[in-house]
């Protein structure tokens, strides 16, 4: 009974039909920014076996990752209990609870992290903690304004995880790219890779930016540009690779 949505919860059939996700009816509801990165880390870190996710929300990124790599095990940490609970009711409804470890904490509360991660994952906050108009809803607030932990320290507890050789991927505002960058570089992160995201090829400028981070010196790589979705198509058509990678996270 508790994969079923509560009174104040949906339960949405997204990308084709291929995930289900409980999420809350009014509060913090999924975007295409959990998904894309989700797709960019299985591109940046392929045969990665141990993952986090700071700030897992509902868990979308860590299921479609799930999903899209067999091999890999997942510990997703979040702080706000009711997103912590969907997310573990999430990984259960979509058949990856056993390679999803959900933890309701922190990530400056000291967490207990797995050893030897390769791959770090990270949707973080966006608005400054000084913003001067956060979102009403509390959710909301929480997931895209800085609250207890600053975008540098989501960087730096991401660097204090990895290792040597591990990956760490970042979505953030196209807008507010250089701010991000800087807090890897401070954290240590220095070799980066950057991918412009765009919602349809003929838009005039990006409005996401997607980050693949490893320790290192400074360095940047620009990636490839591209697109999510087919210009004068609605936004369920995605571009080809993109759909393919969607269909493939089918259950048999």
């Amino acid at each position: 009974m508790d994969l079923e949505p509560q009174l104040h919860e949906t339960l949405d059939c997204i990308l084709g039909g291929n995930i289900h996700l409980i999420q809350a009816r009014r509060g913090y509801r999924t975007a295409i920014d959990a998904p894309l990165l989700a797709w960019f880390a299985a591109q940046q870190a392929p045969e990665a076996r141990v993952a986090v996710e700071l700030g897992a929300g509902s868990g979308l990124v860590a299921i479609v990752l799930a999903r899209a790599l067999p091999q890999l095990h997942l510990h997703l940490l979040e702080k706000q209990p009711q997103m912590a609970d969907r997310a573990a009711r999430n990984g259960r409804l979509n058949g990856v609870a056993s390679r999803l470890t959900v933890q309701l904490s922190d990530i400056l509360a000291s967490p207990q992290l797995p050893r030897d991660v390769d791959l770090v994952l990270c949707n973080p906050p966006y608005l400054r903690r000084d913003h001067g108009h956060p979102p009403g809803n509390p959710e909301r607030h929480i997931a895209h304004q800085e609250t207890t932990a600053t975008l540098g320290q989501f960087c730096q507890v991401a660097a204090q995880a990895m290792g040597s050789t591990s990956r760490s991927c970042w979505v953030f505002p196209f807008h507010d790219a250089p701010r991000l960058l800087d807090a890897l570089a401070t954290a240590g992160l220095g070799a980066r890779a950057v991918m412009h995201v765009r919602h349809r090829p003929n838009d005039v400028k990006p409005n996401r930016v997607l980050v693949c981070a490893r320790w290192g010196v400074a360095s940047l790589e620009q990636l490839p540009d591209r697109a999510i979705h087919l210009q004068d198509q609605p936004d369920r058509v995605f571009q080809a690779d993109l759909a393919a990678f969607f269909a493939s996270l089918a259950l048999p």
